[in-house]
């Protein structure tokens, strides 16, 4: 084999194994991931202290509409509608979307409410893909 094509079929595996991680427990948080790679957002740090939550994707244009990705009361996942390719772990709060791509970038909200419904708190952060 031609050295030149060995190279560059190691660095095509490289690229697809690349995963990112991003701390989004702080407010404003901005956060990277690889095109066709996996991004692993740190929404909370554990979901059983939070009686519910909602994880959205802001509308990014006019004839957009505001979706929501996640949603789960404590410990227990209630939907999840990017479940084809992500994941979301409730002991560490972490949410990996795997084979990104330029549309999953966006403004996503996290939303607290305690166990009566009430919104006690929320925290956005920017996700881009390159």
């Amino acid at each position: 084999m031609n050295p030149a094509v060995g190279l560059l079929m190691v660095l095509l595996r490289v690229s697809h194994a690349v995963e990112t991680y991003c701390d989004g427990r702080q407010d404003g948080a901005q956060c990277y991931g690889a095109l066709g790679g996996t991004v692993a957002l740190q929404l909370m740090n554990n979901a059983s202290e939070i009686p519910r939550y909602n994880w959205r994707k802001e509308a990014s244009m006019a004839n957009e509409s505001t979706q929501i990705i996640l949603r789960g009361k404590e410990n227990k996942l209630q939907s999840n509608t990017m479940s084809n390719r992500s994941v979301f772990i409730p002991g560490n709060g972490t949410f990996k979307i795997n084979n990104l791509s330029r549309t999953n970038s966006g403004k996503f909200t996290l939303e607290i409410f305690d166990s009566g419904g009430k919104k006690t708190g929320s925290r956005t952060l920017q996700l881009l893909v390159q």
